[in-house]
């Protein structure tokens, strides 16, 4: 098996992980949109969440574009770490049981589960473990 042969085979699910990461990104704005009106979360919490959560996209659609297998292994070890910090910030905000919709809070958290489990098996695979 040649070297562009298991960097092609990895960037066909990437167009699957960047879209889920972007339909993430669209909730959890409007997730993060709603509490903002209601005032009740600190904004400072909310904008950290939108700033990880936003991040595993932005990681993942570059991604899509890497330039070597280390390049890319970069990039979603980036964005894994981006999906980590947004557990620890939405696990947060559910534990504080103030936000409106705990419903749209654990969709949220399922979505999030079900990237970083990806993210793990994308970086493991890139390192050859």
């Amino acid at each position: 098996m040649g070297v562009a042969e298991p960097f092609a085979i990895m960037s066909i699910p990437a167009r699957d992980l960047t879209g889920r990461s972007r339909r993430f990104s669209v909730q959890l704005l409007a997730f993060v949109e709603a509490e903002q009106r209601r005032r009740v979360l600190p904004a400072r919490v909310l904008d950290q969440v939108v700033r990880a959560g936003t991040a595993i996209g932005a990681h993942n659609a570059e991604a899509d574009a890497a330039i070597s297998r280390r390049h890319l292994l970069a990039l979603r070890a980036g964005a894994l770490k981006e999906a980590l910090e947004t557990e620890y910030w939405l696990q947060l905000i559910a534990e504080g049981r103030r936000c409106q919709s705990p419903e749209a809070l654990g969709e949220l958290q399922a979505q999030l589960g079900q990237l970083t489990a990806i993210l793990t098996v994308c970086v493991k695979k890139l390192r050859g473990q």
